[in-house]
């Protein structure tokens, strides 16, 4: 009768590790969208250059991970949206996030999100100082 018992646990135990781990996401696949595949844009390149230097777009060419990831992030997890102004508002300003060149015109089609220290594996959204723009942080999408 014990053995029965246990042999019914040990089946139900199995049943529920099964069934708990397909639910997971996997944290080392990401979902990526297709246009990571082409390759980097003049503006995007420029982005590269402006935030670090030659030296580096060399090492983020040679390195196809760190490469994909740069695009990714340029062209598929920062937005740049319009949303007015409301004085009661609390989004965090654009101006609190350390960067590594400041800039004194915000141009929303000339954004280089790689010039700022943001946090890419949450999602976050800062306003513009003084604008009706926003600036929304997409975190990775695991599969």
């Amino acid at each position: 009768m014990r053995a029965k018992y246990l042999l019914l646990l040990l089946i139900f135990f199995s049943y529920s590790v099964i069934f708990s781990q397909s639910e997971k996401h996997n944290s080392w696949i990401i979902d990526l969208n297709e246009n990571v595949n082409l390759p980097f844009t003049d503006k995007e390149l420029g982005y590269i250059e402006s935030a670090y230097d030659y030296e580096v777009l060399k090492k983020i060419k040679k390195i196809k991970v760190l490469e994909i990831n740069i695009k990714d992030i340029l062209r598929n997890r920062v937005q740049v949206l319009s949303k007015k102004y409301n004085i009661n508002e609390t989004i965090t300003l654009l101006s609190t996030v350390k960067s590594i060149k400041k800039k004194s015109n915000f141009n929303p089609k000339d954004f280089n999100p790689l010039l700022y220290e943001f946090d890419f594996d949450k999602n976050q959204i800062f306003r513009v100082d003084g604008t009706d723009y926003i600036i929304n942080i997409i975190p990775k999408q695991l599969k």
